[in-house]
């Protein structure tokens, strides 16, 4: 955990950087996937650089929305660099809205596009958990397991490095298949089924998040229901068509 990175008189936010240099890097890699489905990678970059800009003004409106009786008694609270003061469920809705509305405005064909979001999908999973290990956040339930990580006290499973390590498989298969011929599609389909598997397994040893009854975490039933969407996917639109 490293919060704070102090460089001579200067105190940086080690949590904010690792997420201005992945989205920097979700920039970049977006871009070129796009160049490589024959769409227009400016515009891709510009479409995601604003849905993550307006994720990030969803997430702070609605944390001030539940807490709106300290962002009313002091409005400049709003541009506080705190990280706790966001929702991440308002920015990902936020963030899903513009960028579907978006999306759809340019008429690009659904597979394609989707394939070239792919990285970006990955990386964002991976920026979102070297933050929360930087920052502490998101951690693992106590453990006893020889890879167990002091954290708050106690030695806990670190679900951040679980996340990452499912993103980064994610990305290796998405950079040893992305030039491979292929169906549109099943690469985002591959990777998506990936991180959901990761996302299913890993949250089963986090110790925050939206727990549900019985114990079972909100993020799971998500992975949940996107792996079924998936298999249910795969075969009808992608084997019947013989990978055409």
């Amino acid at each position: 955990m490293l919060p704070v990175l102090n460089i001579g008189p200067f105190a940086l936010y080690t949590p904010g950087l690792i997420l201005l240099l992945g989205g920097w890097l979700i920039l970049q890699v977006s871009g070129r996937a796009a160049r490589l489905k024959q769409l227009d990678g400016d515009r891709l970059e510009m479409i995601i650089f604003i849905t993550m800009l307006a994720g990030v003004i969803g997430a702070r409106l609605g944390y001030a929305l539940m807490a709106w009786p300290s962002y009313v008694a002091d409005p400049w609270a709003l541009l506080s660099r705190d990280l706790q003061a966001f929702s991440p469920l308002a920015g990902v809705a936020t963030a899903i809205i513009i960028g579907s509305v978006m999306l759809w405005r340019q008429r690009w064909p659904l597979w394609p596009t989707f394939d070239a979001l792919t990285p970006g999908i990955a990386l964002a999973v991976l920026t979102h958990a070297i933050a929360q290990l930087a920052s502490g956040d998101g951690y693992g339930l106590p453990a006893e397991v020889p890879w167990a990580i002091n954290l708050w006290g106690e030695l806990r499973h670190p679900t951040q490095l679980y996340a990452a390590l499912t993103a980064l498989i994610a990305l290796v298969v998405w950079r040893v298949r992305y030039r491979q011929s292929q169906p549109h599609g099943m690469l985002f389909l591959t990777v998506s089924a990936l991180l959901a598997a990761g996302t299913l397994i890993g949250e089963g040893f986090a110790a925050t998040g939206w727990l549900l009854p019985g114990q079972v975490r909100g993020s799971q039933v998500v992975a949940l229901a996107i792996l079924v969407i998936i298999v249910r996917i795969w075969p009808e639109i992608f084997l019947q068509h013989n990978y055409r």
